[in-house]
């Protein structure tokens, strides 16, 4: 079996578009967020999704590869400063 090497997590997301995903992280970008990862597993449930990090040791990244706002649904998002 061959050597698994990270991917961008965009490219790992758009391969598995509309299903639940289990990455180990290997990288971030310049804000701290998962850049790149190994996949280790894609659900079609997110409950499995988060079941299957119980038996994994080290840092894992679980996300919806998939709109996170239903078509045809609007998300307003507020902003509150203090002076």
């Amino acid at each position: 079996m061959g050597e698994i090497h990270p991917e961008p997590i965009e490219q790992i997301r758009q391969r598995y578009e509309g299903e639940w995903l289990l990455i180990k992280v290997t990288s971030y970008d310049e804000n701290g967020l998962p850049k790149e990862g190994i996949l280790l597993g894609h659900f079609p449930d997110r409950k499995e999704a988060w079941e299957a990090t119980e038996s994994i040791d080290g840092e894992v990244y679980v996300l919806f590869a998939g709109p996170t706002i239903p078509e045809g649904w609007e998300a307003v998002l507020n902003d509150w400063v203090s002076l």
